[in-house]
Parts: C-alpha cells; sequence; structure tokens
C-alpha cells in the first residue's frame, strides 16, 4: 500500500471517492477510476466520483476483479482506505454472473 501524501485519491466509507486535480498523479488515477466508477461531479479542484452497483458491474463485465479494483485504490489513495470500501466491493461482485439472460426463441429465460 502507497499512502503519499501527494497521492490523489481519498476514498470514503460511503463510497463516494474525491480525486484532487492538482496532484501530481491526478491524470493517471483518473484513468483508473474510469474503468470502474462514476463521474458525479467536477468542479475546478475536486472531482467527485462514485462507486455504484452498475460501475461495478460494468468493471466486471469489462473483466476487472475486486482485487484489481481495491489495488487501483489503494495505489492512489492519500490516506487508508476504509476497511468497509473492500469489503462492499467484494460483495457486489461476488455477484457478479450469478444470474444470466438467455434468449430461448422468441422467449427470455434466466438462468
Amino acid at each position: 500500500m502507497s499512502y503519499q501524501p501527494g497521492n490523489p485519491l481519498i476514498v470514503q466509507g460511503d463510497l463516494t471517492i474525491l480525486l484532487e486535480v492538482n496532484a501530481p498523479l491526478f491524470a493517471e488515477a483518473r484513468d483508473a477510476l474510469l474503468g470502474f466508477a462514476e463521474l458525479v461531479k467536477s468542479p475546478e479542484y475536486v472531482h467527485t466520483w462514485r462507486l455504484t452497483h452498475l460501475s461495478l458491474w460494468n468493471a466486471a463485465a469489462a473483466g476487472h476483479s475486486a482485487d484489481e479494483i481495491v489495488e487501483q485504490l489503494e495505489r492512489y489513495a492519500k490516506y487508508p482506505v476504509p476497511p468497509a470500501v473492500p469489503e462492499r466491493i467484494r460483495g457486489v461482485l461476488s455477484r457478479y454472473g450469478a444470474l444470466r439472460l438467455v434468449q430461448d426463441g422468441p422467449w427470455l429465460r434466466l438462468e
């Protein structure tokens, strides 16, 4: 874990992520967030992102694992990631793929 004062992310227990625009690793962290978080607002100095079930499921559909997402958050975090955040990410992604909607002729079937 590489918590550094110059890192750009502040991860909060409510799954909100603050991204400091003037931090040296801003662009790298922003590019990482694009894969698994939703941009909520982007005022001049601090952008607000959010982890949602939909953003995490989209990340899983793109091939990202819970461990990869947690690792990215920890890599760019200015402070330790609250323990509840990795638990919630793993909980949401553990349900990904449990059900599938399959076309069966003119019908859709849930498996």
